[in-house]
């Protein structure tokens, strides 16, 4: 039995056809997984506190994967699509379900500023800058480190603060 196969433009038989496409979504499932370890690699910076240019790399780093991993044809990217889409709903249910797979797939929050005083290693590990600190305190309605309890890069990449009572 023959089907059509948009990759060559030829018929080829059905099993050779869904060999291609089940190929297909084992890259593309390696797509997924190498775009989960750039953005680990990249941080927490990265999904909340991104500059124009730290999003300008993703996302190039994540065309340039995507090219290598989608092969031509109109079948290859619908099954891409949806492996992409399907394994990122699960991941992210799991993530809700469980605080391990959200701790490796998203990190810890990380204290940046504890009763007043900035914690430099934190900064440092964590890839911040001082000024990306104030400027995210500033972001909050905090005109100075001094003036927060607790300050936290969340999981999201987002600072949270809390004030110091006066």
């Amino acid at each position: 039995m023959l089907a059509w196969s948009d990759t060559a433009g030829k018929m080829l038989p059905v099993h050779l056809m869904a060999h291609d496409l089940l190929l297909q979504a084992v890259k593309a499932a390696a797509y997924y997984a190498a775009l989960l370890v750039l953005v680990r690699a990249a941080g927490k910076r990265m999904a909340g506190q991104t500059t124009t240019f730290d999003l300008l790399v993703l996302i190039t780093l994540g065309v340039v994967i995507q090219t290598a991993a989608l092969e031509a044809g109109t079948a290859n990217a619908i099954v891409f699509v949806i492996t992409v889409f399907a394994l990122h709903r699960g991941v992210a249910a799991a993530c809700a379900r469980s605080r391990f797979v959200r701790t490796v797939v998203r990190g810890r929050p990380r204290p940046l500023v504890h009763d007043g005083k900035i914690i430099e290693d934190a900064l440092t590990s964590e890839g911040i800058t001082r000024a990306e600190l104030l400027a995210g305190l500033r972001k909050l309605g905090f005109a100075r480190a001094e003036d927060v309890k607790l300050a936290v890069l969340e999981e999201t990449g987002h600072i949270s603060a809390v004030a110091r009572d006066a």
